[in-house]
């Protein structure tokens, strides 16, 4: 019996021990096996590993794309009007070990990438204005005037790729910050003068290819300086770089001046000495919205906008319903007419045809037309219930008194 109980207590033991020496890696994992606190194992791969039980402690993180949702912020576009922009991006976790060093967790890596999603964004807000940023412009004809809808009032608006074009300025925006780190440097501009001159900066850039692009996601650009008004942007502008002496060469517009002792900021990025051993996937817009300050504005634009059309939908309706009606009436009096003209037609003719046969009748037998007659004026008078004294010897009686008298034998 003893020998069961210890045989039973060796095999609990083992099982323990064994559970704690293996873990798995799902498909959708990779895991770093830990030991006080320092990585020991490495594992992308999916399948079943040992570790050193009890004192190793396995961590997992995801191997499938993830995604960040940037908190709403209002940015100013180009025309220094504000949008609410609300954007996510996507990303996958490439260097495991450096993922936990840098960032350490998937929610310390949601936090800080949204910050860098958000000043990419931002920088490429700020050069846009809000057709390119919704991705629509007004549709317009030969002469450069907006086409506006006739059967609405309101402009025509087409779809253009400028949204497309903004994502992806920001994906190699987010990629830059992420690949390298952000440095700015004040500059002065130096007492020669002249329209071109040159300054030196501390470290050497990330990728001296992506230097002299003004206005994109470049690893260097003025971010601060003198600002004459004449031309839009900074008055100093980046015209070139030297890699090797880590020489900057600069200018400044046609049209402006700027004072020597000037100062101006530049901005580029170095190689980040700790990766974060992720990949950008993906950066895209979920809305850009009027911020709800001037919203009750706008409803009110709206509104009255709608009214306008309405107002307009309603007067031509009722122009409609006038000519209508006065083309229903214009037809009801040309039929009356052409009815009245017809009636007056038959009844003349008819009356003509009475008038004949009267006439014929009279021709052929007058006693007998004179007696029709007389009956017609006994149906007239008589018929009325008024009472008539006349004198029996009134020629209307005559058929009355003597029936017989005019007629003819045979008739």
């Amino acid at each position: 019996m003893r020998t069961l109980v210890v045989g039973a207590v060796l095999l609990i033991i083992a099982a323990i021990v064994l559970s704690q020496s293996l873990f798995i890696v799902d498909v959708t994992q990779q895991a770093l096996v830990l030991r006080f606190g320092d990585v020991k194992q490495t594992r992308v791969e999916p399948g079943i590993y040992l570790k050193a039980p009890f004192v190793d402690n396995v961590i997992r993180f995801e191997r499938r794309i993830l995604r960040i949702d940037a908190p709403p912020v209002a940015m100013p576009d180009k025309e220094k009007q504000n949008l609410v922009i609300d954007s996510y991006a996507r990303y996958r976790i490439m260097d495991v070990f450096q993922f936990r060093k840098t960032l350490q967790t998937e929610a310390n890596a949601r936090s800080r990438l949204g910050d860098i999603v958000t000043s990419a964004l931002r920088a490429q807000i700020a050069l846009r204005d809000r057709n390119e940023i919704i991705g629509a412009e007004p549709v317009l004809d030969a002469a450069g005037i907006q086409v506006v809808d006739e059967k609405e009032g309101l402009p025509l608006i087409e779809g253009t790729d400028s949204r497309s074009l903004l994502l992806e300025k920001v994906l190699e925006g987010v990629r830059l910050r992420i690949n390298g780190q952000e440095v700015t440097e004040s500059m002065v501009v130096p007492s020669s003068g002249g329209a071109a001159f040159n300054v030196q900066i501390a470290s050497d850039i990330l990728d001296t290819e992506n230097a002299d692009r003004p206005g994109d996601a470049t690893d260097i650009e003025v971010t601060s300086g003198p600002d004459g008004g004449q031309l839009e942007g900074f008055d100093i502008i980046i015209t070139g770089f030297d890699g090797p002496s880590r020489t900057v060469l600069l200018s400044i517009q046609e049209g402006e001046k700027v004072q020597a002792g000037s100062v101006f900021t530049l901005r580029y990025f170095v190689e980040r000495d700790e990766p974060f051993g992720i990949e950008i996937v993906d950066v895209r817009i979920k809305r850009a919205d009027f911020p709800d300050s001037v919203t009750p504005t706008i409803f009110t634009r709206m509104r009255a906008e709608r009214n306008r059309i309405a107002t307009k939908f309603r007067a031509e309706g009722d122009e409609q319903d006038l000519q209508i009606r006065a083309g229903a009436n214009k037809e009801r009096e040309i039929i009356l007419a052409e009815a009245e003209r017809t009636s007056n037609q038959v009844r003349g003719e008819g009356q003509a045809d009475a008038i004949g046969i009267l006439a014929q009748a009279l021709e052929e037998d007058p006693e007998f037309f004179s007696f029709l007659r007389s009956l017609e004026a006994y149906e007239q008078v008589l018929n009325t219930g008024t009472t008539v004294i006349l004198s029996a010897d009134a020629d209307v009686f005559k058929y009355l008194d003597s029936p017989g008298e005019g007629s003819t034998p045979g008739n």
